[in-house]
């Protein structure tokens, strides 16, 4: 038995891509920003379990972030309007690695959770492992939830503004859209779910692009993990200076971030944390909030001007260069400054 190749869709700069591996070994070999790294996360976070909590929202392609924004718009507009709220449908934007093993008619006892048929006797078998919402109604009812709140808010604020106080009316108040609820509460929303895929509906690539199968409507999910005890992944990071190794860590955002017990950690680190659990005025802010939190909206534009002027040069360089790539957005630099730390978090822009 083994692993003929994977279709990688939606996750981060692979929308649609096969990789295929050789009997003995397989090196990933390309230019920097083509992909490789993508590939090698991508096999560590779905077929790991210990890793399948480390998916953020920049793991999503982000040509799919309209998409999921106009979702959540259309829930919006059906509950402003006393409309049924539509169905959540995001399978479009969602990543996915479907992986096609090789397996003998004597090794059936090892893949008996994933047979396609009870007639199949070796060859070809798939499996799709997506992350999905894990309860797609709670989700759309949660994000309504927060969005009135919010909505709710700056309506109260906006009319009892006094002169002077115009910047509260220019707050915009978590989560502005979908995917800014979802940078914060992914974790809690999603999980990795895994599905049966049928040999006779594989596709070979069109022009160097995968062309997964499409999974039937209301199919089920198996129960469990389908490849526990069939596959390994060692990893050794890249480790380009002097800190941890490891591709990411936890951003400020994410409050539902596991809090890893440690002897060493500052007392400054646990304070930020009980800060962001519990004190952070863009989780749940008073009308006493709102000055402050326009007062910082006005800092970023500010800002966002000063740090374009001071890298209009450099990145109408890099262009003439052709980077980011023929198929890559421009770059902007975007800024979001947080009351909570002083950091500056960063959130992928293109124009």
């Amino acid at each position: 038995m083994r692993i003929e190749f994977v279709e990688i869709g939606n996750f981060r700069k692979l929308r649609a891509a096969r990789v295929s591996f050789s009997a003995d070994k397989t090196v990933f070999v390309g230019a920097n920003n083509s992909g490789k790294t993508s590939a090698m996360v991508a096999l560590r976070y779905f077929l790991v379990p210990r890793e399948q909590n480390s998916f953020a929202l920049t793991d999503f392609t982000l040509s799919g972030w309209p998409k999921i924004d106009a979702e959540g718009a259309a829930w919006e507009k059906a509950l402003g309007e006393a409309k049924s709220l539509p169905d959540v449908r995001l399978d479009d934007t969602l990543p996915f690695l479907d992986l096609w093993l090789h397996v003998e008619d004597g090794e059936v006892h090892y893949v008996r959770k994933i047979l396609p048929t009870l007639e199949w006797t070796g060859g070809r078998i798939g499996v799709r492992l997506r992350l999905e919402p894990k309860e797609p109604l709670k989700l759309q009812a949660d994000y309504l939830s927060a969005r009135t709140e919010a909505t709710a808010l700056q309506k109260a604020a906006i009319e009892g503004a006094k002169d002077g106080a115009a910047a509260q009316s220019q707050v915009h108040l978590w989560p502005e859209s979908l995917t800014r609820f979802l940078e914060r509460r992914l974790r809690t929303y999603f999980a990795v779910k895994a599905f049966v895929l049928d040999p006779t509906k594989y596709c070979d690539p069109e022009h160097g692009v995968a062309r997964p199968q499409a999974l039937p409507e209301g199919v089920e999910p198996i129960d469990g993990d389908p490849f526990k005890g069939l596959i390994r992944i060692d990893e050794i990071s890249a480790q380009r200076g002097f800190g941890q190794a490891g591709d990411s860590e936890a951003g400020d955002d994410n409050v539902d971030a596991p809090i890893v017990a440690s002897g060493t950690r500052k007392l400054s680190d646990q304070l930020r944390r009980y800060y962001n659990r519990h004190l952070d005025p863009y989780q749940k802010p008073e009308s006493k909030d709102l000055a402050a939190l326009g007062a910082i909206e006005e800092a970023q534009k500010a800002f966002d001007g000063r740090l374009k002027d001071g890298f209009s040069a450099a990145l109408s360089e890099m262009e003439k260069l052709g980077y980011p790539g023929v198929t890559d957005p421009k770059l902007r630099i975007s800024t979001r400054l947080r009351p909570s730390t002083d950091s500056i978090t960063k959130r992928p822009s293109s124009t």
